[in-house]
């Protein structure tokens, strides 16, 4: 009986989870094949992981080999959540990268009275993220379709992951038919984001001048001074390394190593 619960309970909660992430993602994933996939991945695992225990007795190697597979079995599930999570994040990144131009496309056209659906449909028309468009032609689809502007906009925000294109739809279904100066309220919110964009810059500069500054010191610096160090200690015997395999070291593994991973963290920063 636990079981069946057990078992229930996972399914609904894999339902829940593939439809959102499908909805997410605008329907570039597919629920139905997050669900079977995790599904079947999981039920292997339990399933390997059980008959290597009751094959312990009788065949060790055996048994490693279950633990084997219901170990790749959950470090698939981990691979395609992972997956999931990245697509996500781009996905967030793409609007709240096109959030100010967004703004100050339906910051005039708000403040000439135009309707929404036509701001929308505008936006669907301008050259921006492929996606952004995308959203925007769903939306205004969905608004001719028989969905008042409302709804298509809370459907939307649904859609989309970022924080900040859903406070900006948000500050658009709290305000319309209520407030005459939605444009005025987003012109607030246009330069928040604006302000916010500079600070995150000015940090990041900061911190990429100070990174800049330790790979020097870690990459350059440090590796010539240990090869200077050892070449000229290594006629008194006081140093037991070949400077020639320092030197092919630093040159061939440290520096390469050290390099990638500044190139990583720097990369992330300016990302």
């Amino acid at each position: 009986m636990r079981v069946s619960n057990f078992i229930t309970v996972l399914r609904n909660w894999l339902d829940s989870y593939s439809r959102q992430v499908s909805v997410k993602s605008g329907y570039t994933i597919s629920s139905e094949l997050i669900k079977v996939s995790m599904l079947y991945l999981f039920t292997q695992a339990v399933a390997s992981l059980a008959l290597a225990i009751i094959l312990v007795k009788l065949g060790p190697r055996i048994s490693l080999l279950f633990i084997l597979i219901s170990a790749l079995s959950l470090t698939a599930i981990g691979m395609i959540n992972a997956y999931i999570v990245i697509m996500l994040r781009s996905r967030a990144r793409k609007f709240e990268k096109s959030m100010t131009t967004i703004l100050l496309t339906m910051i005039p056209l708000m403040a000439s009275g135009e309707p929404l659906v036509n701001v929308f449909n505008y936006l669907a028309l301008i050259k921006i993220e492929p996606e952004v468009n995308e959203e925007f032609r769903r939306l205004v689809s969905e608004a001719y379709s028989g969905f008042d502007i409302v709804s298509a906009i809370k459907r939307s925000i649904e859609r989309v992951p970022s924080r900040v294109y859903n406070d900006v739809m948000s500050i658009l279904v709290e305000s319309y038919g209520v407030s005459g100066s939605i444009a005025d309220v987003l012109a607030l919110k246009l330069d928040s984001i604006i302000r916010r964009e500079q600070s995150t810059f000015k940090s990041r500069t900061q911190a990429l001048s100070l990174m800049m500054e330790v790979y020097v010191v870690s990459a350059q610096l440090l590796p010539i001074l240990l090869i200077i160090l050892t070449i000229s200690l290594a006629p008194l015997g006081s140093v037991p390394i070949n400077p020639e395999a320092l030197i092919l070291l630093m040159f061939l593994i440290y520096v390469p190593a050290i390099g990638s991973v500044f190139y990583i963290i720097m990369s992330g920063l300016l990302d």
